[in-house]
């Protein structure tokens, strides 16, 4: 005859080796995904720049003036042509992804964004090269400026770019919160301005040429892979939550 209390207990060790192994899978996901920047630009002081992002030049600091979340966010307020600032990266996964509210001012030219593949953070070549215009946001394909599509200003709008280094291209997704523009249909395959220099990407960088209108970044989110990071998902909050659930069902 079986001994039900010996069954009952490999049972339960068996489903609880079983949980283990899922949740290490899924914690050792979330924890390679590796993420260069997430900053409301709250840890740096008004009128400053960002601590140990890269500068050349311009009229860049953390504002308290036009704001989306929190007290601060990133002002980019002109510069001569070549100016900008960004995130150094360094990574082996040839697609980085950048999320961030943004609020471009009417009337004018503004900031372009880069996602590059270029040592240096002035240079041009290899990377995505994107431009918010007069109610416009449209790409430089390397020999003309190319629609993307209307943008709307003196509003705060939720973007999403997909940056694939390996293949020169970008996917470009816009709605007026983190939800929506996740869910929004993207304009995809976009070109690089032209072919990556390199397999991965160095820099996130923002950067001024014919700038005459000012633009806002807030909530700046980047890192690596195609698959939007989960923000609800904490692994360290996930391993105390399972290891919970298993002290109370043994």
């Amino acid at each position: 005859m079986i001994n039900q209390d010996k069954y009952v207990g490999f049972s339960q060790y068996f489903l609880l080796i079983v949980i283990i192994l899922l949740n290490f899978f899924v914690v050792k996901t979330a924890i390679s995904q590796k993420v260069f920047a997430q900053t409301g630009f709250e840890e740096f002081a008004v009128g400053n720049l960002p601590k140990d992002w890269e500068v050349i030049g311009g009229d860049f600091e953390v504002s308290g003036d036009t704001v989306k979340t929190d007290k601060k966010a990133l002002a980019i307020l002109g510069g001569g042509d070549g100016d900008g600032l960004g995130i150094p990266i360094e990574t082996e996964d040839p697609i980085i992804s950048v999320e961030f509210w943004v609020y471009i001012e009417g009337g004018g030219r503004s900031f372009n964004l880069k996602v590059a593949s270029a040592d240096g953070i002035g240079e041009n070549n290899g990377c995505t090269y994107i431009n918010w215009d007069a109610g416009i946001v449209r790409l430089y394909d390397g020999g003309a400026w190319q629609l993307i599509g209307d943008f709307e200003t003196d509003t705060w709008k939720y973007v999403y770019i997909v940056a694939d280094v390996g293949k020169s291209e970008f996917d470009f997704y816009v709605g007026d919160d983190r939800v929506d523009a996740l869910g929004a249909k993207p304009e995809k395959g976009l070109p690089f301005r032209n072919a990556a220099l390199g397999p991965v990407a160095k820099w996130v960088a923002f950067y001024t040429w014919g700038i005459t209108a000012p633009g806002y970044v807030d909530d700046l989110l980047v890192y690596e892979g195609e698959d939007a990071l989960d923000l609800a998902v904490d692994p360290n909050e996930k391993l105390t939550t399972f290891w919970g659930q298993v002290k109370r069902g043994l």
